[in-house]
């Protein structure tokens, strides 16, 4: 039969004997659809000769069976397991991901929110890094339903957003893991203390007094940033015995340039970092780092932003709280001392 553009997916969803949004994914090859059915929504468009138009079918569904996932920086080897889980999880309700690089500056964050609907998707779920100054204010006001993936920030209890939380504690177990160890001078090295202040608070409220030589902030959390502190600990007069790095890839680089230097890890210096990203095993040593659960935290909140889409709920705001779980590797192992016997 030729192609009749007079045919509407109402038509096809009545000859197939199913609903619109089921028509929908059969178009688009979504999930959430047998193939049984898949079939018979494909034989009923080939038999009415129907010309899919996916905007005119998002307009009649409403839907168009896309959200938006906006992360500080792709690059950063945590990033991929969080877009991996999200993917995957929308994947399994016949959704796509539009991915959004926000480089964790205010601005681009506040723009994402403000303009997410020009996106053409049916929520967004975020990752902030730099939680500007009016952010609840426009989450609040932005129409479409959004789910937070919260890196520990205190956020206004009364925010209209499904809010899963990754890290609060994790700064606590790292400090209290090199402390518990026996490292007695401990350096912190990181992004500036404003962006993900909790992991240097935990730094500082770890110890009964703060030795601010011991402390390099770089301009990110980057292996770059990892690399200058091992630079500026190695010049110190009394270089610290431990580092915590604010996350995973300040580590690699502080361990990568400390081989450079000379400097054994962990016998000179014990490390750990936190995000507990697959490169943390891949490197040598084998880096001790805290989870802050980010596949799961990220699943759950695709799971709560496709639940708010699917019953156009403006109910109860869910809060979820996981809780970091600390690997210890090779970076960061106690070491044995040996007795040495004079005769």
């Amino acid at each position: 039969m030729s192609k009749n553009s007079k045919v509407t997916i109402e038509d096809v969803a009545q000859k197939a004997g199913v609903g619109i949004a089921t028509v929908s994914r059969a178009i688009n090859n979504s999930g959430g659809i047998s193939e049984k059915t898949k079939a018979k929504v494909l034989e009923a468009i080939e038999e009415l000769g129907f010309i899919p138009s996916i905007a005119a079918q998002s307009l009649k569904v409403r839907n168009t069976y896309q959200i938006a996932l906006a992360v500080p920086d792709i690059r950063n080897a945590f990033m991929p397991e969080i877009a991996w889980s999200v993917e995957q999880a929308a994947k399994h309700h016949g959704y796509r991901v539009v991915n959004i690089n926000t480089s964790g500056i205010g601005q681009v964050e506040l723009e994402t929110i403000r303009d997410v609907k020009k996106l053409h998707v049916d929520g967004l779920i975020i990752l902030p890094l730099a939680y500007p100054k009016n952010f609840v204010e426009l989450v609040n006001k932005t129409p479409l339903p959004i789910s937070i993936i919260n890196y520990g920030k205190k956020l206004d209890p009364d925010i209209k957003a499904d809010v899963v939380c990754m890290s609060q504690q994790e700064g606590r177990l790292a400090m209290e893991h090199l402390i518990g160890i026996g490292r007695t001078r401990i350096g912190y090295a990181g992004a500036p203390r404003d962006i993900i202040e909790e992991r240097y608070n935990a730094y500082v409220n770890s110890l009964t007094h703060v030795d601010l030589s011991l402390v390099y902030f770089g301009e990110d959390f980057s292996l770059s940033t990892g690399a200058k502190a091992a630079d500026y600990f190695k010049s110190l007069k009394n270089m610290p015995d431990a580092v915590y790095a604010g996350n995973d890839m300040v580590a690699i680089g502080l361990i990568n340039r400390f081989k450079e230097l000379g400097v054994r890890v962990p016998e000179d210096v014990a490390v750990v970092g936190i995000d507990n990203n697959i490169w943390t095993t891949l490197t040598s040593p084998q880096i001790s780092s805290v989870s802050i659960m980010g596949a799961e935290v990220s699943r759950l909140a695709t799971e709560l932003l496709l639940k708010r889409i699917r019953d156009q709920s403006k109910g109860v705001y869910e809060r979820v709280q996981f809780e970091p779980r600390l690997i210890v590797r090779e970076s960061s192992v106690k070491m044995k001392r040996s007795t040495v016997y004079l005769e």
